[in-house]
């Protein structure tokens, strides 16, 4: 039988201290996350003050300096920070990510402070709530017709579709199928169009069906009869089985291009919330500039909204004036306060030299790509900058991350510069990206009656002594989520 047993031995284990974690997070924070990560703490901390006046360069740090000089001829303060070695606190072995600011340990009280599971509200989904809705304000319905839609409307997904067969719910109710059927036409009239059908065909049949135009009565023979012709892009088969012109196939397929094939997402609250997203701007504030003024490119922190810190010197008067029996708790607090101050004023300062080493090195590598655009990026890894500015290969994937360059081609992510390497026939080294941009140029100027094929856009890159095989064209293009031949063919 095992027994419980005790042991003691010694391991290694390595522990961030929280200034340290604190230093991580400043490092991958966007300009616009450190704003107001600096407010927090302007807030948080009494000792970080604001400097509201413009200053000569150099004139900040030495009256920075001159208050803990002060500061440290009346009381025994914490040594001074050194520098941040990124290197060492972003090593390969650790992970950041991993870090839990909010909870580091198991708290049994934790479980005791949540709601009860069954005190909880689960809310029903909005589009049956609407469907349900619908059904309460129709009249006429006998009993066992509006159990049988409470039934239906109880089985229809997110998407607007029924999610089992008209046997399924027959059986279950111990009812005729002809029933179901007569209830399902029913609730098919509901708001939104085409609710309630149970395959694609049927949801586009619904929602043209509603219509009384001579286009949509076209397009509902298109659908019916032609969905998979449709699909396929056999487009001259349509033509031809339906007896129409080119123009008139083409007018159709824009009614049907504009109806909904998951009509019950128009109730979602969570496709509303991304309708209002992409009827709106999205907006990117740039960590760095690169322009060029004059006959020199040049790149610059975009901070200046990011208020600037100095330490409070009236915290000076209170140490020398503090007497009595809470003058050691003062200090204490002081002395804290202090350490944190400085060390957040430390690592913000050594977050902006990385970042301009990271960005200068940037500019020279890329500088075909700053002087004509994206086609002219060239093939750069993580490990080239790292060796270029002497920084570990972490620290520059944590500095590139999430951070965005304004450029005179547009806002992009430091990570976009980073790209690996084709080998042209002349041996050549050509960044993917701009081939992949070669490509889509390729295609947006392509006859779209006649669209080019993989192995024609590899005859073309060709041209420009791009050796590519078909099959990398092929894994490039759904990169880019661009169809094949077939589905871009139009009329």
């Amino acid at each position: 039988m095992l027994r419980p047993e005790q042991n003691t031995g010694l391991r290694l284990q390595q522990r961030m201290a929280p200034q340290l974690i604190q230093s991580l997070r400043l490092l991958q924070m966007s300009t616009l996350d450190l704003t107001l990560e600096v407010k927090q703490q302007l807030e948080l901390n009494p000792l970080l003050e604001e400097v509201v006046e413009l200053r000569e360069e150099g004139e900040e740090e030495e009256e920075l300096r001159e208050q803990e000089e002060g500061l440290k001829a009346e009381e025994d303060l914490p040594a001074d920070m050194e520098e941040v070695d990124w290197d060492a606190l972003l090593d390969d072995q650790f992970d950041a990510g991993a870090y839990n600011s909010e909870r580091t340990e198991y708290d049994p009280n934790w479980e005791a402070d949540r709601e009860p599971q069954e005190n909880r509200i689960t809310a029903m989904p909005p589009l049956l709530e609407h469907l349900y809705r619908q059904l309460g304000e129709i009249s006429g319905l006998a009993p066992e017709e509006r159990a049988i839609a409470e039934y239906i409307i109880g089985n229809i997904d997110e998407r607007g579709y029924v999610g089992c067969s008209l046997a399924e719910i027959a059986e279950d109710l111990q009812v005729e199928v002809a029933a179901v059927e007569k209830v399902l036409r029913v609730i098919q009239t509901f708001d939104p169009s085409g609710v309630g059908a149970r395959d694609l065909r049927e949801c586009l049949m619904i929602q043209l069906s509603q219509r009384a135009d001579p286009l949509s009565a076209l397009a509902l023979q298109v659908v019916r009869d032609h969905l998979e012709d449709l699909t396929r892009r056999r487009l001259q088969h349509i033509t031809r089985a339906l007896a129409i012109s080119n123009e008139k196939l083409k007018e159709v397929l824009q009614v049907i291009e504009r109806l909904q094939p998951h009509p019950g997402l128009l109730a979602s609250s969570d496709y509303n919330n991304l309708l209002t997203l992409d009827s709106e701007v999205a907006y990117i504030t740039p960590d760095l500039v690169v322009e060029k003024i004059g006959e020199e490119w040049q790149v610059w922190l975009a901070d200046g909204s990011m208020p600037s810190l100095k330490i409070n010197s009236e915290y000076q008067h209170l140490l020398n004036n503090s007497h009595g029996d809470g003058a050691a708790a003062v200090k204490d607090y002081v002395a804290k306060n202090l350490n944190d101050a400085r060390w957040l004023i430390n690592a913000i300062h050594q977050r902006r030299t990385t970042i301009l080493k990271v960005g200068n090195y940037l500019l020279q590598a890329q500088l075909p790509f700053f002087e004509q655009g994206p086609s002219r990026l060239r093939p750069l890894v993580l490990q080239d900058v790292a060796d270029a500015v002497g920084m570990h290969v972490s620290t520059i994937s944590r500095v590139s991350n999430g951070k965005y360059v304004q450029t005179p081609h547009g806002v992009f992510e430091l990570k976009y510069f980073f790209d690996n390497k084709l080998i042209t026939d002349e041996g050549e080294d050509v960044s993917v990206r701009s081939v992949k941009e070669k490509i889509s140029q390729l295609v947006a100027d392509e006859d779209k009656a006649r669209p080019l094929s993989d192995q024609q856009i590899v005859e073309e890159l060709s041209k420009g002594r791009l050796k590519i095989a078909r099959r990398t064209i092929a894994k490039y293009r759904d990169q880019l989520k661009i169809p094949s031949q077939r589905y871009r063919r139009e009329l």
